[in-house]
């Protein structure tokens, strides 16, 4: 179907949708699609679960194809608060002076209030500037650069419309979709360590977007985030503000102790966010799943002197350990289609991977990975997660080691 969309109102569509630009212009999370450069891809994908909205910066007319007209929805004013444009503005004038000092660290913090939303409209209003900089995403259950159970960052190499838009460069793996236990602080140590090894190897990156998740409202939900606030150092802490939820303002009061920490409220309700629900978050993660291991196959590999380990937390010298996990005790346990990450010797990883069988009495290991030859000899390691996973990425279960 067809529909105008007058000056300074927005086209709000939920997909799986197709957009095509047909006339004028029109701005998605701070990308502007412009019918008149021909060369441009006017063209939007929306896939399930998500909602895009279109903001008219001029008369303009798209052609929208999906299955239910209750997808579409008018709005008479921009979905981007004036609250975010002036948060834009800022950052980018503070960075700009900042031209000679240190990126700057930007973290994002609230409950499914929109964070993913600010981090992409902010992202491309940079791009769109000529900043330089990167994407650290932090949250394990709803990953935009990877997969779940992984935390990952990258280049801002173009405008971040999906997933699609932005590609890993590191990898940490939790094996989690939740930072329960001392995941939550190991996150918060590999995240650390993620934002120094890519300013390492990115001289000319101006600033990081820190993406988090949405686990705050309990105890180990303050401590978790107080803890990731220390290690990570950001700068720049953007709060979605919320005066019925104490643990904000318990997690606001100690990073304000940082006398050199921005700290920027939201105090503005977006009325427009959409909050996916549990079945729809169930659904993204499968669908990532999906998308990665469609590609995975079985490998037998010799058991030999591989070690299996899991990750742990030293509170006391704050660092990331590993321990040994007795492979007499794991075949005991119901550690089939556990995910697992394949480490070198130097507990590098080479990739992930499904665990199917070990057999110990033929030496062998039976997984579901894409690991070529190569890869495989280089196998010494082999990190446990606890979810467990079909080879559809349907969630089986877990394991409790």
């Amino acid at each position: 179907m067809i529909r105008d969309i007058q000056k300074g109102f927005t086209l709000l569509v939920k997909g799986p949708s197709r957009i095509n630009i047909l006339e004028g212009k029109v701005e998605v999370f701070g990308k502007i699609f412009n019918s008149e450069v021909k060369e441009e891809n006017n063209s939007l994908i929306i896939p399930s679960a998500h909602n895009y909205p279109l903001y008219a910066l001029e008369n303009s007319k798209v052609e929208v194809i999906t299955a239910d007209k209750e997808n579409i929805t008018i709005i008479e004013e921009n979905t981007i608060s004036d609250e975010w444009v002036k948060i834009k503005d800022m950052l980018i004038n503070q960075i700009q002076k900042n031209e000679e000092g240190a990126p700057l660290k930007i973290m994002v913090l609230g409950i499914s209030s929109g964070k993913t939303t600010l981090i992409k409209y902010l992202a491309n209003k940079f791009f769109s500037e000529g900043l330089k900089g990167g994407y650290l995403d932090s949250d394990l259950g709803q990953q935009i650069i990877y997969l779940p159970t992984t935390i990952n960052i990258g280049e801002i190499k173009d405008f971040i419309i999906s997933s699609a838009d932005i590609e890993k460069e590191d990898t940490v793996f939790i094996g989690s979709t939740f930072p329960k236990s001392n995941y939550k602080f190991i996150i918060a140590d590999a995240s650390k360590k993620l934002i120094e090894r890519y300013f390492k190897t990115h001289s000319d990156s101006k600033f990081v977007l820190i993406d988090t998740d949405g686990w705050i409202k309990t105890e180990a939900g303050v401590i978790y985030k107080n803890f990731f606030i220390d290690m990570v150092d950001p700068d720049v802490l953007i709060i979605f503000h919320d005066d019925e939820i104490e643990e904000l303002k318990l997690i606001q009061k100690v990073a304000s102790k940082v006398k050199h920490r921005k700290i920027i409220l939201i105090k503005e309700k977006n009325k427009y966010f959409y909050d996916k629900d549990k079945d729809e978050r169930r659904f993204l993660r499968q669908s990532q799943f999906a998308k990665v291991l469609e590609d995975f196959r079985k490998i037998s590999i010799p058991l030999n002197n591989i070690k299996f380990i899991k990750t742990d937390y030293d509170k006391e010298n704050k660092k990331i350990i590993e321990q040994e996990v007795n492979i007499k005790d794991l075949v005991n346990l119901p550690y089939h289609y556990v995910i697992i990450s394949l480490l070198t010797e130097d507990s590098e990883m080479i990739n992930l991977g499904l665990l199917f069988v070990i057999n110990v009495e033929k030496n062998y290991i039976l997984l579901f990975s894409n690991l070529g030859f190569k890869e495989q000899k280089k196998i010494k390691k082999i990190l446990l997660g606890s979810l467990r996973l079909s080879t559809k990425g349907n969630h089986q279960g877990y394991l409790y080691l």
